[in-house]
């Protein structure tokens, strides 16, 4: 997508999005994700397909976490924060038992204030990172504990999908990667037969506890 021709301009926006949505696949279908985006590396075919190359870089993510971080998702646009402790734990942000550390210390509110503001669209531009792991350190020093931590697996997903929202971005400086992925979600979420994505489908659309 870097070496785009002046024909083929036109279509990035497209072929973006295309890639973003390709990538939640990987990360929540087929376990397999590539991890190494950029844009020289996602090529716009003749014919306007998305090619991938240099598969030297992957993630696999097991079926548990998937349906893990498809709950999650579904607990976040439903707004259900009242799920939020319980996911950050089997995600592996909160140590085992620190769900009520992590609500009474701040963390989940910082995280869903964080989390909404993200959903506006824009990137990092929305928000400063380095005072949020700053913050989040803070909060752990209060609580005379760590109460969050990055896990390692996350550190691949979160570069693979920063470097996808950068292409977003630059085609589109209001970018929201939830706005462009919800219509797959919503369809991974509505066509999965498994109990636990029947739970998260049913917070999907009535919403959480109320």
């Amino acid at each position: 997508l870097d070496r785009a021709s002046e024909a083929s301009k036109d279509d990035i926006p497209r072929v973006a999005s295309l890639a973003m949505n390709a990538y939640m696949y990987m990360m929540l279908d087929s376990g397999t994700l590539h991890c190494d985006p950029h844009p020289g590396n996602l090529l716009r075919t003749p014919d306007g397909r998305l090619c991938i190359l240099d598969w030297g870089l992957v993630s696999t993510l097991d079926p548990d976490l998937r349906l893990t971080l498809i709950e999650h998702v579904a607990h976040l646009v439903a707004r259900d924060y009242a799920k939020i402790p319980s996911d950050l734990v089997k995600l592996g942000f909160v140590p085992e038992g620190g769900e009520a550390a992590a609500l009474d210390n701040g963390v989940v509110e910082l995280l869903t204030k964080t989390y909404s503001k993200r959903a506006e669209g824009g990137g990092f531009a929305n928000f400063d990172v380095p005072a949020l792991f700053e913050e989040l350190q803070g909060l752990s020093a209060n609580a005379g504990a760590n109460i969050f931590i990055i896990p390692p697996y996350f550190a691949y997903i979160a570069k693979a999908f920063a470097t996808l929202e950068g292409i977003g971005l630059a085609v589109d400086p209001n970018y929201s990667i939830l706005n462009d992925t919800l219509p797959y979600i919503s369809r991974r979420i509505v066509t999965d037969p498994s109990p636990r994505t029947a739970g998260a489908l049913e917070t999907f659309v009535f919403g959480g506890e109320k």
